[in-house]
Formats: C-alpha cells, structure tokens, sequence
C-alpha cells in the first residue's frame, strides 16, 4: 500500500481506521503542528504586534553586521538628523580599530561601507531615513522595533 506522504508509512486505510474509532493520531496531530507552523512562518515574516515593514529575517539579517548596530544603537539615543560625518565617527570609535589598519584606513573603510551598503539597506528596509544628498540620517517610526534585539545583541558583544 502506497503513503500519500513520503515520510509517513501509514497508508490512509489506517489512518482512516484509527481516526473513525476516535484513537488519536500521531500522523493528524504531526500534521497539525506542520499546518501552525506553516501558518506561523507566514505570518512571522513581520516582527509580531507592530506594524513594521521589516520581516524578522530581514531585521535579524541586518543586526547580523556590527555597522548596522552602531548605526542604529547611535540613532536610537540621537534627538533629530545625525551628520554622516558624526556617525562614522562613532562606528570607528564603537568598532575598535584593526590590527595592521591605521585610524585613517579604518575610517575610510568604515565610510565606502556606510554608504555603499550598510545606509541604503537600513533605509531599504524602512529602520533609518538616509538621504545622501543632506548627509544625514534619522531614525523612523520603524526603528524602535529593532530596539530589543539590538539592546540584545549589544549586550552580548560588549561582554566578549
């Protein structure tokens, strides 16, 4: 007798049977736990109880680069626009210098990543408003959601 279902090696004859003689099923309730999970995953694609534009993949992802941490830990605590200049300033400072780099290369490097990658795709994402014309960056509306995650992920690094 063949399964509908790969992994399951039950053929629905006896699926049938023990679920008309009222016994519980492993397979009906694996399957239930597949469905709300399947549900779940939809539904978790944004961070739950707010009404975010980021997706939890989205945000875990950009939390994952040490930049878009400072950056954000720095607009968080900032009143208003924040001058490119200021932050890059700070990320230096927060990130620790390499070794083998000088302050300047360090400073350079943390800059082209600013602004090739790090700005564009928190702004993408709806957590900061870059505009590269103004050199500035502020935060929005979006990015207190990112607040307990960072203040978690901070915490984590500072102590390492």
């Amino acid at each position: 007798m063949g399964s509908e279902h790969p992994g399951d090696s039950r053929s629905r004859d006896d699926r049938q049977d023990s679920e008309s003689s009222g016994e519980d099923s492993d397979w009906s309730k694996s399957r239930d736990s597949r469905d709300s999970l399947s549900e779940w995953d939809r539904q978790a694609d944004r961070v739950p109880g707010t009404d975010s534009p980021v997706s939890i993949n989205e945000l875990f992802d950009l939390l994952s680069q040490p930049g878009n941490r400072y950056t954000l830990a720095y607009l968080v605590r900032a009143d208003g626009a924040v001058p490119y200049d200021d932050l890059v300033e700070y990320v230096v400072d927060k990130g620790g210098i390499p070794e083998g780099l000088s302050t300047e290369e360090f400073r350079d490097r943390v800059a082209t990543r600013l602004v090739h990658s790090n700005l564009p795709k928190l702004d993408e994402s709806g957590l900061v408003d870059y505009d590269p014309q103004q050199q500035t960056i502020r935060r929005t509306d979006a990015t207190s959601v990112a607040v307990p995650y960072l203040e978690l992920a901070l915490t984590q690094f500072s102590t390492e």
